[in-house]
């Protein structure tokens, strides 16, 4: 089972509110879907919420990079450069 999977059961309990685990579940389908979309200068560049293939559009160089790895933080462009 992933992270991503929908919850087993209602989303919402008998007074409408979202159950917990839906609640945990849309905040962080939230949180990836945000990162999707994500792009800045060089010096703002993601430091949380990391993961190998995660995208940003550096603005300073006018191109898409992935993140490579996370210890230490080596972004690539689609080249495979480091960028």
């Amino acid at each position: 089972m992933s992270a991503y999977d929908l919850p087993k059961g209602a989303p919402f309990d008998a007074s409408g509110n979202w159950t917990p685990a839906w609640a945990q579940w849309l905040t962080r389908t939230h949180g990836a879907v945000i990162t999707l979309q994500q792009s800045g200068p060089t010096a703002q560049r993601p430091d949380r919420l990391l993961w190998v293939g995660r995208f940003y559009y550096d603005e300073d160089l006018g191109t898409p990079i992935w993140l490579h790895a996370i210890n230490p933080i080596v972004w690539h462009d689609a080249a495979g450069n480091p960028a």
